[in-house]
């Protein structure tokens, strides 16, 4: 978590909001000017010190404003790992929760636990199994379809996206031979639809910074829940255990043995030899996902904040992980 920095100007219209809401319920505030914990053009996240403890306040873009809505729909009928809310403000796309711990990320600093690690991937494909057969809930409030059956549609569409591609680094060239990998593409879904894994609903960012963890009782806690879709379950799968491998240099076979923990709430659909051939497959196809992702972001953010980010390489660098598939 980067350092915190006061936030100057009282006066912004959602910090009003949190302040008041939170004297209308009752919380003392010790500072009336919170702290930022996070700032991004696609989320800011500040902190008050009351005398029940932290409260933070997270403001998204108008695009990513599903999340709260999300959160309610996982906690009330799911009773998922969530972030408790305790006020909304859909005017100004921005809500208060009750403090949920610190980033699995940095808690793992003080020494990387599989078992933490492990438990978490469990109950967030507790609740993926769940919402197998309740995905109209969350297309109905606005959660992307990014099903099999819809990737191959939504690559051209991206890939079409020449001007921006090109501002972030992709050339000419590399861009004629993403356009024909569209049937490559096609090919791995179709190979993905053929086994027993359906789609559901995903985090398309899971992994251990948006993982939060009690200190003291080892709960663990989903966050950054705006970016969800309607996709292959193992694509945040792989997402979250390929970062953990990577930040704490986990072995091949450290990361096959939490490949297999983290995967048996599977074996009830699918063989253990079928999990490890979809991760391989996923593996092949995963950057197509993280980049619909990416471009998901950058189209929520402001103009200014647009033409910043689409020249930081967030695109190119996945979309030639692609490319050395083929």
């Amino acid at each position: 978590m980067t350092e915190r920095n006061r936030i100057d100007d009282g006066e912004e219209l959602h910090v009003q909001w949190a302040i008041h809401t939170l004297k209308e319920k009752g919380y003392r505030i010790q500072d009336t000017i919170p702290e930022t914990i996070q700032c991004t053009p696609w989320s800011e996240v500040c902190c008050f010190i009351t005398d029940q403890g932290s409260i933070y306040l997270k403001k998204v873009p108008s695009a990513l404003s599903l999340e709260s809505e999300v959160i309610k729909i996982l906690h009330e009928k799911f009773h998922a790992n969530v972030p408790q809310i305790i006020a909304i403000n859909q005017k100004q796309n921005c809500f208060l929760m009750l403090d949920s711990g610190v980033q699995l990320y940095d808690f793992f600093k003080q020494g990387f636990n599989a078992e933490i690690l492990i438990q978490a991937m469990q109950d967030y494909t507790a609740v993926q199994i769940m919402t197998i057969g309740k995905i109209d809930l969350f297309l109905a409030i606005g959660v992307p379809d990014w099903r099999l059956d819809k990737l191959p549609i939504l690559y051209p569409q991206l890939i079409a996206q020449d001007k921006l591609l090109m501002n972030d680094g992709i050339t000419k060239d590399e861009l004629k031979k993403l356009e024909k990998l569209d049937v490559q593409l096609f090919s791995i879904c179709s190979q993905l639809s053929n086994y027993k894994i359906p789609e559901t609903l995903s985090h398309c960012d899971f992994h251990d910074k948006n993982i939060l963890v009690n200190t003291h009782t080892y709960q663990t806690t989903m966050i950054d829940l705006g970016e969800v879709a309607i996709s292959h379950p193992f694509f945040s799968f792989h997402n979250c255990l390929y970062r953990a491998k990577e930040n704490f240099a986990l072995t091949g076979k450290e990361y096959q043995q939490l490949q297999e923990k983290c995967f048996e709430p599977w074996l009830n659909l699918e063989s253990r030899a079928h999990l490890f051939e979809i991760l391989l497959i996923i593996e092949q196809c995963w950057s197509i996902h993280a980049v619909l992702g990416e471009y998901r972001l950058i189209e929520s953010v402001d103009l200014v904040s647009f033409q910043a980010l689409s020249r930081q390489g967030r695109l190119a660098e996945k979309l030639r992980y692609w490319l050395k598939q083929y």
